[in-house]
């Protein structure tokens, strides 16, 4: 009975240090946004397609990104989303665009 009890006991232990830590994969899943800088070329609002020219290497690459309603929009200190904050942009203007690893947008910024 007691070498049952010391075989539970020591099982329990090692479980514990053996279960992953939930903050480092949550630290992991950040490093795995990315950062899209260029120039709008062109904002299709009825769409919701926001197509930006950037620089990658030697040439310039142009990326068509999807804007759902929960993208936020920071233009100028003036923060809004969805819709409402392509309206806010003008073609030719500089932005950044935080994408997750899905390339999903999460927010733009403009200054």
């Amino acid at each position: 009975m007691i070498r049952t009890f010391v075989s539970m006991l020591s099982l329990s232990v090692a479980f514990f240090f053996v279960t992953p830590d939930c903050s480092a994969q949550n630290q992991t899943k950040a490093k795995n946004n990315q950062m899209v800088a260029g120039t709008i070329k062109s904002i299709d609002i009825g769409k919701g397609i926001l197509v930006i020219n950037q620089k990658v290497g030697n040439e310039k690459v142009d990326r068509e990104l999807s804007i759902s309603e929960d993208v936020g929009f920071d233009v100028a200190g003036k923060l809004s989303s969805g819709v409402a904050g392509m309206e806010l942009l003008k073609v030719g203007a500089n932005v950044k665009v935080k994408c997750d690893k899905d390339v999903k947008v999460l927010k733009v910024t403009s200054k």
